[in-house]
């Protein structure tokens, strides 16, 4: 099958966000024998590694079936766009609760025109998909309730995933950290859903501990500058009374074929949030790496991956906005003896995390589409245009 998978970011060696998870299903898919295409955003090159050719045009009449987040599409020339007409399948890939993450941002113009187009591709999607992909039970349950109205549509589980081969070994130093010094990894950016507040107050509390928090500050590829910047990240630190090296800004974006060399250096990989809707539906992927790399994790109560990290003993598990019980883990995970435990459950239980396992679904999906009658796209478009509309968009409940 001739398959076109979308993203709106930019794919090549340096990605993050939804690029990340297009490149990874677009290799599955090509390794299943399916002609794959993967079209990203404007100054996109191929990733290193095997993998399909990369697009910045893609050619929508030439797909048999296409996968894309419902927020990469339309092309915003045309309502209803090429990506819903046509007879090709459609795959809506619902693993970003983007509509929920916007919610949990300050409100600006810019925020709110994001707003009223991402809601204004949900309809269009709900009419179109031919199948959901979701990640995590809070995430099929929002998509199947979003579908009330096609319960024929399927809706399979298809969480982020890690690569078939362990990381290597090796660290590399991290420019400002003390050889000697543990390292607990804010990974990712810093977004106004997430908590990195309350992990600065728990390092404050920890003292004299040889300890440093690294916290990425690069801009984001495709990003033309840092949305969380070094100067940001230690005017907080000063707040709570820390100064280099207990805070260290990781200055450049790392390579996703090398992203090893820094999470083998951690001890710890942290990723506190704020307790929310986003929370709860969400999949912090970032997370995944810490199961690849066997990086024990530090995480908030709610979502997915704060579920299957204390049922499978990955590290752990806060509640939200607790400064003195967080302090209080990391000082517990810093252990010999919970080091080794936590490492030794996650390197037994990431065989089952392979991208060409969690990606069956996906796989087993396509021949036997379309499972249910697709809606008519004329009402749908109308819902598409008042959601346009200023403040006419709100999250769907």
């Amino acid at each position: 099958m001739r398959v076109l998978v979308l993203t709106d970011d930019r794919v090549g060696p340096l990605m993050a966000g939804s690029a990340l998870r297009a490149w990874e299903l677009a290799r599955v898919l090509l390794d299943a024998g399916h002609e794959v295409v993967l079209a990203g955003a404007a100054g996109s090159t191929h990733p290193e590694g095997h993998g399909p050719p990369v697009v910045e045009n893609p050619r929508w009449g030439w797909a048999e079936a296409v996968v894309a987040a419902p927020w990469s599409l339309p092309p915003r020339a045309c309502l209803p766009p090429r990506a819903f007409l046509g007879r090709h399948l459609l795959i809506v890939d619902g693993a970003t609760p983007l509509l929920a993450e916007l919610a949990a941002v300050p409100p600006s113009p810019l925020v709110r025109r994001r707003r009223h187009t991402a809601a204004a591709r949900l309809p269009l999607a709900l009419a179109r998909a031919d199948a959901v992909l979701a990640a995590g039970t809070a995430q099929l349950r929002w998509w199947r309730r979003q579908l009330a109205a096609r319960p024929g549509v399927p809706v399979v589980d298809l969480p982020f995933g890690i690569p078939e081969a362990d990381p290597p070994p090796g660290a590399e130093p991290l420019a400002g950290v003390p050889a000697a010094w543990a390292v607990v990894l804010w990974w990712g950016g810093v977004w106004p859903w997430l908590d990195l507040e309350t992990l600065l107050a728990a390092r404050a509390r920890l003292g004299r501990t040889p300890l440093s928090l690294v916290v990425p500050t690069a801009p984001r590829p495709g990003a033309a500058a840092a949305g969380y910047s070094r100067a940001q990240l230690l005017e907080a630190a000063r707040r709570h009374g820390l100064e280099p090296p207990q805070v260290v800004a990781l200055e450049s974006w790392v390579p996703y074929a090398e992203r090893h060399r820094v999470l083998n250096r951690a001890a710890l990989l942290a990723v506190l949030h704020r307790p929310g809707p986003e929370a709860e539906l969400s999949f912090r992927t970032r997370a995944l790496d810490g199961l690849w790399a066997a990086v024990p994790l530090l995480l908030s109560e709610g979502g997915a991956v704060a579920e299957l990290a204390r049922a499978g003993g990955w590290g752990g598990v806060v509640p939200a906005a607790q400064a003195e019980l967080t302090a209080a883990a990391i000082h517990l995970l810093l252990g010999r003896r919970e080091q080794e435990r936590c490492r030794a459950a996650l390197a037994e239980q990431r065989e089952s995390w392979r991208w060409s396992v969690v990606a069956r679904p996906l796989l087993e999906l396509l021949p036997g589409l379309p499972a249910a009658p697709r809606a008519p796209l004329a009402g749908a478009a109308l819902a598409a245009a008042f959601r346009l509309l200023p403040r006419a968009a709100e999250e769907p409940s």
